[in-house]
C-alpha cells in the first residue's frame, strides 16, 4: 500500500463516519458471537495503523501483525508496541492461541487468500470467531483499489465459499454501505475516466468532500449500521462476516 495512504489513514481513521461504522459492525460481531469468557486473546491481521487497540482494548488483550514498517512506525506513534511484523501467509503464533481474529480489508490483498484464511483459522482456538471485512463488487473497481494494492473485491458467495473452504462455518454475512453503493459507484467511475500509473494511485479518502455530504454520509451510515445489525443487506460497497471454528 503506498505509504502516503498510511499517513492519510492514520489522519482520519479516528473520526471519519466510515471508519466509525465499521467499528460499530465488529464491535456488535464480539457482543454477539464471541466466546463469553473475558479476558479475551484477539489477534488483529494485517493491523495498520492500530485503531482496533484502542477501541477494542475492554474486550481482552489485542496483538497485530502487519508486514509493513511504514504501519509499525504510525502504531509507535500511538503507544502500540504489541505488534509483530509478519507475513500473514506464515502466523508466528501456534495453533489455537485467540479467541477472536480480525482481518478487517485484509484478504483482498493476498494473491492466494484462501492460504491467508486457512493460517487464521489454525490459529484460531475452536469456538472462536473471526470478524472480517472486505471490498465488494468488481465493478467498484477503482484507483482506489489500486492504492491500496488490492488483488480483488469480492461477491458474498465467492467469499463465503473460500472461507468455508477454509474450514470455517459462516455465522453470518452482509453487505455494508447499501445506500452508498450508487454514489460510490458514480465517483469510481468518473475516477476511472483518467487513468494513472499505480504508483501515482490514490484512494477516495484523497478525494474532497464538502461538508454537508460528509455529514450526509455519516448520517447514512450511522442508520444503516443500525439495520445490518439486524438484517443482512442484498448489496454494497463491502462485505462484513462473522465465521465461527468449530
Amino acid at each position: 500500500m503506498n505509504t502516503a495512504e498510511f499517513d492519510r489513514m492514520f489522519a482520519i481513521e479516528e473520526t471519519h463516519w466510515w471508519y466509525r461504522g465499521r467499528r460499530a459492525l465488529v464491535r456488535h460481531a464480539l457482543d454477539t458471537y464471541a466466546p463469553l469468557q473475558r479476558p479475551l486473546r484477539i489477534l488483529d491481521v494485517a493491523c495498520a495503523t492500530g485503531m482496533s487497540f484502542r477501541f477494542l482494548s475492554d474486550y481482552g488483550h489485542v496483538r497485530g501483525i502487519d508486514i509493513s514498517e511504514e504501519t509499525i512506525r504510525l502504531c509507535g506513534e500511538r503507544g502500540i508496541t504489541d505488534i509483530v511484523r509478519s507475513d500473514a501467509m506464515a502466523l508466528p503464533f501456534r495453533d489455537n492461541s485467540f479467541d477472536v481474529i480480525l482481518a478487517l480489508d485484509a484478504f483482498e490483498h493476498f494473491d492466494d487468500d484462501v492460504a491467508a484464511m486457512a493460517e487464521t483459522h489454525r490459529v484460531l482456538r475452536p469456538g472462536g470467531v473471526l470478524v472480517a471485512t472486505v471490498p465488494a463488487f468488481m465493478a467498484l473497481w477503482s484507483p482506489h483499489d489500486e492504492a491500496y494494492h488490492h488483488c480483488r473485491r469480492y461477491r458474498r458467495p465467492q467469499l463465503q465459499g473460500r472461507l468455508e473452504q477454509a474450514g470455517y462455518r459462516t455465522e453470518r454475512m452482509s453487505y455494508s454501505s447499501m445506500t452508498l453503493f450508487l454514489p460510490v459507484l458514480a465517483l469510481r467511475k468518473w475516477r476511472n475516466r483518467n487513468p494513472t500509473p499505480v504508483e501515482e494511485a490514490t484512494s477516495d479518502f484523497s478525494v474532497p468532500m464538502p461538508a454537508p455530504a460528509e455529514w450526509l454520509a455519516s448520517a447514512i451510515t450511522r442508520t444503516e449500521v443500525a439495520v445490518e445489525k439486524r438484517v443482512d443487506l442484498p448489496f454494497g460497497v463491502s462485505l462484513y462476516g462473522v465465521l465461527r471454528k468449530d
